[in-house]
């Protein structure tokens, strides 16, 4: 009947499989893969994020002190509009 060319089937799909892995492996075997690559775009990414994350924190004061400023230079003008 109808299992004996089924089972030749699964049995040719499943050699193909096998062919497909056993090339997948050779492939990888000569790729020179190396985490080293992406290691040195990450370190260069967070040197660039901690560089800007350390300018942010080092213009906040001035910028607060200028703000806080301009607030108390704002309000003594207009009290002085209304005085």
């Amino acid at each position: 009947g109808w299992s004996r060319p089924m089972f030749e089937t699964i049995r040719s799909t499943q050699e193909l499989f096998e062919s497909f892995k056993d090339q997948r492996f050779e492939q990888l075997g000569t790729v020179n893969f190396s985490l080293q690559d992406y290691e040195n775009a990450y370190l260069d990414a967070r040197q660039k994020y901690l560089d800007a994350a350390e300018a942010v924190k080092i213009a906040t004061g001035p910028y607060e002190a200028s703000r806080d400023a301009y607030v108390a230079a704002a309000a003594t003008y207009t009290k002085s509009l209304y005085s």
